[in-house]
């Protein structure tokens, strides 16, 4: 009876989670209403590595996207801790960080379908070719609403602007593709 009730409590929790998540991605939550909690950052940080990984996957390999997911997490957590600590805001740095790994998962879970139409649209050649179909423009369309959600949190936090917070986005995952690039190389090297 009492684990049942634990059972329900935690299912109850989980989905009040989602829930905030979700009105993340919908620009009607604050990233101040993400409770602040490290055991919460922990998990939406690992949903972040793995949804990444997922998408790395089919291109990298398991173990090469799981590196690069793990990578890229860690290289913008990093990134957005200093920006906000150099902000004067470091205590935000945890409920921060939950919603945009909590809100940006949902996103990339959303966008694996259109992946992987996408892949079956293309032409059985051996060269890779870059080929606009219209699962890679809705993949597009989600990969921008997930850079705006991004931006609408880090506003929020930093009290700032909406450019300056996009800029800053922009520029921390610029620097994450450099990075993960010069330390895993190409995927071809």
């Amino acid at each position: 009876m009492i684990s049942s009730r634990l059972a329900d409590q935690h299912q109850n929790s989980m989905l009040q989670y989602l829930q905030l998540f979700i009105s993340l991605c919908l620009f009607r939550g604050k990233a101040h209403g993400i409770p602040r909690s490290e055991a919460l950052l922990l998990v939406a940080a690992a949903a972040a590595v793995l949804s990444s990984a997922i998408n790395a996957i089919p291109n990298a390999g398991i173990v090469r996207g799981v590196m690069m997911s793990i990578v890229q997490v860690l290289l913008f957590a990093g990134l957005i801790s200093l920006m906000l600590r150099f902000r004067g805001f470091r205590e935000r740095s945890i409920q921060t960080l939950t919603a945009m790994f909590g809100a940006t998962t949902l996103l990339q879970l959303l966008a694996l379908p259109f992946f992987g139409w996408h892949e079956r649209l293309l032409p059985g050649d051996p060269e890779p070719l870059v080929i606009l179909t219209p699962p890679l423009l809705i993949a597009a369309a989600i990969a921008i609403w997930s850079l705006a959600v991004m931006t609408s949190i880090l506003r929020q936090a930093m009290e700032s602007g909406f450019g300056a917070a996009l800029l800053i986005i922009i520029g921390c995952q610029s620097l994450i593709m450099v990075a993960v690039m010069m330390i895993m190389g190409s995927p071809s090297g």
